[in-house]
């Protein structure tokens, strides 16, 4: 999953960060918790406050890893479907939780809002 973060089957994890100002260790909380979703609970405080601390630059790319990670895990849905499901979902509460909204979602959102428009006529 290391690699799908960062983007590139060769990079590794501290070069990523340190090349997009990002803290190795909120790096590091990140891909503990796509790779193991259940400890994610208790990272949480963790992954906000280092998110909080990040330059706007920084942000963009961690959520650039957050998207790969939502389009990896519905390419890869037929791996282990148990862990993968567990993977998107984690990625996608990261990505609410860090920027308010899901850009792969919004435009499903979109859809059912003007699906509702449409019967309230």
């Amino acid at each position: 999953m290391e690699n799908v973060i960062v983007g590139s089957r060769k990079e590794k994890l501290e070069k990523w960060s340190s090349r997009n100002k990002i803290s190795p260790d909120l790096s590091r909380l990140v891909l503990t918790s796509v790779e193991e979703p259940e400890e994610t609970p208790y990272l949480l405080e963790d992954i906000t406050q280092g998110f909080g601390k990040l330059p706007k630059g920084a942000r963009g790319e961690l959520r650039n890893a957050l998207l790969r990670v939502q389009v990896y895990c519905s390419i890869e849905s037929n791996a282990d479907p148990i862990k993968v499901s567990k993977q998107l979902f984690i990625s996608q509460v990261l990505e609410k939780l860090l920027f308010g909204n899901n850009l792969l979602l919004c435009e499903e959102d979109i859809r059912e809002e003007a699906k509702a428009k449409r019967k309230g006529r």
